[in-house]
């Protein structure tokens, strides 16, 4: 049996993945993480799907920086958070999301997201 200590590490791994997607702009890691039923908000609100995000994966930063992620896991349920902060032109962004995660199958897949502006 898969401990609560190993599912947690295994979200975490799949959060740095998507992390790594959005780094690098790979749509095929993007579509392997998330769930074909992926819907989630966009830091303006806006609801996005697995569909958009597939044929408007994030815009090319100058860079790109994940910090204070953590992850609780609820049985097939996982919640990550964090912070994102992006280098864009002129102008830098920081945002905090919420990512949710769950089991089927046996594999991990994202289920939603959630992002928020930080005003500073």
């Amino acid at each position: 049996m898969v401990s609560r200590l190993d599912d947690t590490a295994s979200v975490l791994n799949l959060d740095d993945a998507w992390n790594d997607a959005y780094r690098r702009h790979d749509r095929t890691l993007l579509a392997d993480i998330l769930a074909d039923d992926f819907a989630g908000f966009t830091a303006a609100g806006d609801p996005i799907s697995k569909a958009a995000l597939m044929v408007d994966p994030p815009g090319r930063a100058q860079s790109v920086a994940f910090s204070e992620q953590a992850a609780l896991v609820f049985g097939d349920t996982a919640v990550c958070r964090g912070r994102l902060q992006l280098a864009l032109d002129d102008r830098r962004i920081d945002q905090r999301f919420l990512r949710v995660y769950a089991r089927r199958g046996g594999k991990w897949r994202a289920v939603s997201v959630a992002v928020t502006p930080v005003v500073v």
